[in-house]
């Protein structure tokens, strides 16, 4: 009786400082895990994160895109969803900020982030898909960001009672999620102290991008590339890949498999692809992550810098802000040389 009030006393503690507070991920039939609406706080850092009905990390729900928006939709792991840093500044709500203060004044522009916590690239192609054939949610750019949860990539292989199993454990971890005990000891002790030092031995391929190459499949990683290509065509959403690199990490580092069959799909399809790689390595890695994956609020800024300038230079964006008579002249353009190309053919 005696332990017991003491683990009610230890709670409510807990509770006073944001434990306790964290995201709950429910299990899902096709995404098995999904991050349940609401405000709560970041297992890190304990600020603010809010989840739409729809599991964005944004402050409305979407509806069908109105004549005078442009919408961008970021797929991908815990540094897409923002991993320790509040609703503000996280690359797509900087995104989204930059783009509404830029020089076109004809939209509105709304920068969403889909990123999930330990979402693996076949479970962020699998969100995309159901993201980009949705009326409501389609967006006008989908910014894919490469995910080093590589331990997980076949989990959306799952079937019959493997996958009841799995989502079993995903129910009860979400139980034991609303602990402030189990937030502090396993969520922040244990993630502090041992989580990065034996995670490249129980989970390999997560974060050291050399490691976990073993039974690696990269056919289903270039099909799921090559899906979530001819969905977003289908559907005129332009596609846009973001290496995100980490702490650490260099461009005279060999690549792990999967980073390096993006960078190639991407030359091979024509797909723009945002290398932070080069960009980040130059500087200062203790500002720039808080841990060896997640970016700091600083390098959250200078992500969505580089993507800002990809967007802005992709045709859906030109089209959309572009002056009547700028629209005249490139359809005008574009008529005149469908009128010569016969001519040179002869």
């Amino acid at each position: 009786m005696g332990l017991l009030i003491l683990c009610l006393l230890f709670e409510g503690v807990l509770r006073l400082f944001g434990y306790g507070h964290y995201t709950i991920y429910r299990p899902d039939q096709r995404l098995l895990w999904v991050p349940e609406p609401g405000r709560t706080l970041t297992v890190v850092n304990h600020l603010p994160i809010t989840i739409n009905d729809q599991g964005f990390r944004y402050g409305v729900d979407l509806t069908p895109k109105q004549s005078d928006q442009f919408r961008v939709i970021a797929f991908g792991d815990s540094s897409t969803q923002g991993w320790g840093v509040d609703d503000e500044s996280h690359y797509s709500a900087v995104m989204e900020k930059t783009l509404n203060h830029g020089s076109c004044t004809k939209e509105h522009f709304q920068v969403v982030s889909a990123g999930v916590n330990a979402y693996p690239n076949s479970l962020v192609a699998e969100k995309l898909k159901q993201v980009v054939e949705d009326d409501a949610t389609r967006p006008d750019v989908a910014i894919v960001a490469y995910s080093y949860n590589s331990n997980f990539e076949k989990l959306t292989q799952l079937q019959g009672e493997d996958r009841k199993k799995f989502l079993r454990r995903v129910e009860w971890k979400s139980i034991a999620r609303r602990s402030a005990i189990y937030n502090y000891v396993i969520e922040d002790l244990l993630r502090r102290f041992a989580y990065y030092r034996l995670r490249h031995l129980l989970m390999a391929g997560t974060l050291d991008t050399l490691k976990g190459m073993d039974d690696l499949d990269i056919n289903q990683f270039d099909k799921n590339l090559e899906q979530s290509l001819e969905l977003c065509r289908k559907y005129h959403v332009e596609l846009v890949f973001l290496m995100l690199g980490s702490d650490g990490q260099t461009p005279q580092m060999a690549m792990h498999p999967f980073q390096k069959a993006m960078m190639d799909f991407a030359e091979k399809e024509h797909v723009p692809m945002v290398n932070m790689i080069p960009i980040i390595s130059t500087k200062d890695q203790n500002a720039m992550f808080m841990d060896p994956a997640h970016p700091t609020v600083a390098g959250h800024q200078i992500i969505a810098g580089e993507l800002v300038k990809t967007v802005e230079n992709l045709p859906a964006y030109e089209a959309a802000c572009s002056t009547p008579q700028a629209q005249a002249n490139s359809a005008n353009a574009a008529s005149s040389a469908q009128a010569v190309t016969p001519v040179s053919a002869r």
